[in-house]
């Protein structure tokens, strides 16, 4: 049989509390804290306390019967819950799904809907809901006796098809707010120490100022549910009663007689201040009839002489005890709901779009009814959404009905993560995940939020957590560090199970049986370079040995056998004939054949695509081969004769210059490179930044010398020169993206770049001069320009998507 358990019953929290412990510390104090406590202690037996004198014997009796135990909450006949729960009208049901803890086996009822079937034959007589013979007006419900009353819905009523009575339709549309001083938690402890203040007055005046003595009995009354045993004698002028005193931490008990009007004037004493503010909402509220649920409403006085624009009622469990079985033999609905507006935030090329659980306006759903409701991105037509590529966490902002979703009034975001993103096959990694967000509502039941990948290929989990409004106006280094081990992570995984390693090894050993390069093998070995670096690049996906940071990794069995084979693999050769060869055709200006120029550029690609495992081809120093100074004066002298063979030189330099002594000659070339609107090397100037750069050594060249300042305003300076449209595009994304990765350097120097700088009122210059032009670099953004990234940063305004965007460029 199911048990019913009132979660909005602050007289009931406060009852079993006390039967499981004396400390009334322990009282839950929201129906969370109670339902907490409800899931450990509701199958704890008591027996009832013999509270009024017909429990008690004339004489000492010995029990020969079996004790009979209770149990907490009250038994209902029918139905295939175990639990059900009383909750608040106002429990949105995000909150409900992700926080209350109910159980697939648990029902609720809104505290309203339970309210008017323990009620309702009495609001049929009253014709309150009835349109004839007076107007029809929505009721609200008030529980005098809950744990909060701060907010309110009007009910409204439907009949179903399926039922013989009108049913309560909740309407979440016209929320009401009680004023915060109204607090049925704080009045009914007053009211019970004050009734304690006056029993101990009447009976043990000595104790009558004893606050520890007025706690005690107070606390008592509370255990003992004492305005429950009161109405069942309210018909008496007085009641009888055994109490429970403390006097020096001594327990005694006595029988005692009270009025029940002298109980009637403290109830009413006490509860004034509430009277007066809920009549006021009446008065503010005419459109509605007010319907006042407690147990204080049994004293005549109360409810009739001061609650006249009021129906009044006391809880009456057995009403609603019949209305249960009769729902669960014919089958009908309890309470219909309008549907809470539940929205969730994400960014699409750095612009909040929110996504609609529901595009059904005015939406009624009716107890027992499933509904599916699927997260749209309206505006696109889309029931999905795409967490980028790279990334195996998303966080959503989360609003209800129009508002922010709190907890303790911090903003929540619903967080959702991809446990298992990086431990599948090579092709999956680094790719796009497409969720849809699904939410399982069939009132009455456990609601239940999902998010389904759509590839059904991950272990998804989500969770509540507090949002963190952060904005940004650099890429903190600490990110870009992190974005390197993530990605470096990624990739040995993505390696260790590609096929492509094997094809690309394959490559290696006939590269490696060469000992002599010569007009013979010029096309054959072009062809294994070819080869070999094609292994490497698997579009859409990074190369293959890109980010792999193979200092810090030595335990990588696949990463060390690779190193292994690449200082076995006789590249020496490789690098002199890409050195000859250059000399002779750029420097001596000697034709070269087709075939040769070919292996020229083939093996420089795959010098470069080898990035941090380039250090272990060759045995002498890079920085006095490839990067030697005459080596690159050449290439870049003569840049305009071959740009093709310029380009992948400097493409390949910037790849691998993994050590900081490679960087400074990378760097050193700025001058003579950054304003060549068809040269790679900005391409390989920003790539640098974000790959290799250690922006936590204090003395590297950049920092010690401020070089990034001068780099960041000759670069702004050169934009200022022309009309937006006059530059080559290629250039101008690789020039903001320079821009965009110099702003770290803000880390290390407050005075760069801060408000009315010189090259802060530069970068607004910039901004205004190119605001309408659309620089896309799709690794980034298919949508969202580099130039407004950049905007966002000067303005210290970029979002925590704006800065993951970045980290992919």
């Amino acid at each position: 049989m199911p048990r019913l358990f009132n979660l909005q019953s602050y007289f009931d929290a406060c009852e079993y509390t006390f039967l499981v412990k004396e400390e009334s510390d322990i009282v839950p104090q929201s129906s969370r804290d109670y339902k907490s406590f409800l899931d450990k202690y509701s199958n704890y037996p008591y027996l009832t306390a013999p509270i009024g004198n017909n429990f008690l014997a004339s004489e000492l009796t010995i029990n020969s019967q079996e004790l009979n135990f209770l149990s907490m909450g009250t038994e209902l006949r029918g139905g295939d819950r175990e639990r059900l729960f009383i909750i608040s009208d106002t429990l949105d049901l995000m909150t409900l799904s992700m926080r209350y803890g109910l159980g697939s086996t648990d029902g609720y009822l809104y505290s309203s809907a339970y309210h008017y079937w323990s009620h309702r034959e009495a609001i049929v007589e009253r014709h309150l809901y009835n349109p004839s013979p007076k107007p029809f007006k929505p009721l609200v419900f008030i529980d005098f006796d809950s744990f909060d009353i701060s907010s309110l819905l009007p009910v409204t009523f439907i009949q179903p098809e399926n039922s013989p009575y009108q049913i309560p339709i909740l309407d979440t549309r016209h929320q009401i707010s009680l004023p915060s001083v109204c607090n049925s938690q704080a009045t009914y402890l007053r009211v019970c120490y004050s009734i304690a203040e006056f029993l101990l007055q009447q009976q043990f005046p000595q104790l009558s100022t004893n606050q520890e003595s007025i706690n005690h009995l107070g606390d008592y009354l509370r255990k003992i549910n004492f305005f429950r045993f009161v109405q069942s004698q309210i018909a008496q002028e007085s009641i009888s009663l055994i109490i429970e005193v403390d006097h020096d931490h001594q327990i005694f008990y006595k029988r005692i007689t009270v009025l029940t009007l002298d109980i009637a004037n403290i109830v009413y004493q006490q509860i004034q201040p509430d009277i007066n503010l809920v009549n006021q909402l009446a008065i503010q509220y005419p459109q509605y009839q007010f319907v006042l649920i407690s147990q204080y409403n049994i004293f005549e006085k109360i409810s009739y002489l001061h609650l006249s624009n009021f129906i009044c009622f006391t809880p009456q469990i057995q009403r609603f005890s019949e209305i249960w079985i009769q729902k669960n033999q014919l089958g009908f609905p309890l309470f219909g709901i309008y549907l809470d507006r539940i929205e969730f935030a994400i960014a699409i090329d750095n612009q909040e779009v929110w996504i609609e659980l529901s595009d059904e306006k005015d939406a009624i759903s009716y107890e027992g009814k499933l509904t599916v409701l699927t997260g749209r991105i309206a505006s696109r037509d889309q029931d999905f959404v795409r967490i980028p590529r790279g990334r195996n966490s998303a966080n959503l902002p989360i609003r209800v009905n129009g508002s922010d979703y709190s907890i303790n009034g911090v903003p929540q975001d619903y967080r959702i993560d991809i446990e298992n993103y990086h431990n599948h096959h090579s092709n999956q990694n680094d790719q796009e995940v497409l969720v849809q967000i699904l939410f399982y509502l069939q009132p009455g039941s456990f609601p239940r939020l999902e998010v389904k990948d759509l590839q059904n290929q991950y272990t998804i989990k989500t969770s509540l957590v507090n949002r963190v409004n952060v904005s940004y106006s650099y890429i903190p280094p600490s990110r870009i560090s992190e974005n390197r081990q993530q990605r470096s992570l990624s990739q040995i995984r993505r390696l260790s199970a590609s096929v492509a390693l094997g094809n690309f090894m394959n490559s290696l050993n006939q590269i490696s049986q060469v000992n002599v390069i010569n007009s013979r093998t010029y096309e054959q070995l072009s062809t294994s370079f070819r080869q070999a670096y094609q292994h490497l690049g698997q579009k859409p996906n990074p190369d293959l040995l890109q980010f792999i940071e193979v200092s810090s990794i030595e335990d990588e069995e696949i990463v060390t056998g690779l190193k292994r084979k690449l200082t076995n693999s006789q590249f020496d050769t490789v690098i002199d004939f890409m050195i000859t060869t250059t000399n002779q055709y750029l420097r001596q200006n000697r034709p070269v054949i087709y075939h040769q120029k070919n292996l020229l550029i083939n093996a420089i690609i795959l010098t470069g695509k080898l990035y941090q495992f380039s250090q272990f081809i060759c045995s002498r120093d890079m920085s006095d081969s490839l990067f030697s100074d005459s080596q690159v004066k050449l290439i870049i002298d003569n840049s305009g004769r071959d740009k093709k063979v310029s380009n992948e030189y400097l493409q390949c330099l910037s790849r691998i210059a993994v050590t900081e002594q490679l960087q400074q000659r990378y760097f050193q070339l700025f001058d003579l490179q950054y304003t060549s609107e068809t040269s790679q090397y900005l391409w390989g100037y920003g790539r640098i930044l974000l790959w290799y750069y250690d922006f936590n050594n204090p003395s590297n060249t950049l920092l010690t010398s401020r070089l990034y300042l001068e780099h960041f305003t000759k670069i702004i300076n050169y934009l200022l020169t022309r009309h937006y449209k006059d530059f080559e595009f290629q250039y101008k994304q690789n020039a903001f993206l320079s821009l965009i990765y110099l702003l770290t350097f803000c880390a290390y120097d407050a005075n760069f770049c801060r408000p009315n700088s010189a090259e802060f009122h530069l970068a607004l210059r910039v901004i205004d001069k190119f605001q309408n032009d659309r620089i896309i670099l799709k690794t980034i953004s298919s949508e969202r320009p580099l130039n407004h990234y950049f905007q966002e940063l000067i303005e210290g305004r970029s979002t925590e998507d704006g800065i993951a965007n970045l980290l992919q460029g």
